[in-house]
């Protein structure tokens, strides 16, 4: 695993456990060799990430749409900064380059983002894994409302159990790498 990408909010959130955890994780891809690719801003804990990353000597790579590169306010000390044309190219662009998916605590635009590298497994575009940082049980009541769909019949219990999840930095990158894809029997049919 040579780059995982991790989609975390533009704010740092209400809780200084969130920027811990982002500075833990910099510290365990930095260790292990492992690039960020990230949306490209220098804002909230994306920064915070990227920076701890870049102080200890890591490599980053961002990918920023041109509409939100003022938004955002780019990062200036990238290893690379990827600029595209839309929210569209920057998810593809980031799912081409990276070989795992973290979700941190962040807000619409970090679900759109995890939600797409996640939908993007379960129909085999991709077969690279998925996981939740889930920082002091901040996805705790998707992954409540996950269950809920595995309940009523509308995902997969196998498609669920591929998602990775852990509080804990370390342990998450550990799955990540272990990761196994779900079988495309759990597919819907005519008979369902």
């Amino acid at each position: 695993m040579k780059r995982i990408a991790v989609f975390c909010g533009s704010r740092k959130g209400t809780k200084d456990a969130y920027e811990l955890a982002a500075k833990r994780l910099a510290k365990i891809l930095v260790e292990g060799e492992i690039e960020l690719v990230f949306g490209g801003g220098r804002v909230g804990l994306m920064g915070i990430l990227a920076d701890s990353i870049i102080t200890q000597g890591g490599k980053v790579t961002g990918v920023i749409p041109t509409g939100l590169s003022t938004r955002e306010v780019v990062h200036q000390n990238l290893t690379e900064l990827v600029t595209v044309s839309d929210m569209h190219e920057r998810k593809a662009k980031m799912l081409d380059l990276a070989d795992a998916f973290i979700a941190m605590p962040g807000g619409i635009g970090t679900m759109d983002e995890f939600f797409e590298a996640w939908t993007w497994y379960q129909l085999g575009i991709h077969e690279k894994p998925v996981g939740l940082l889930n920082v002091e049980g901040y996805f705790d009541s998707l992954t409540n409302y996950l269950h809920t769909m595995v309940d009523q019949d509308f995902l997969a219990e196998e498609h669920f159990k591929s998602l990775c999840t852990s509080d804990c930095p370390e342990a998450l990158i550990h799955k990540l790498k272990l990761s196994k894809r779900a079988s495309k029997s759990v597919w819907v049919t005519d008979s369902k």
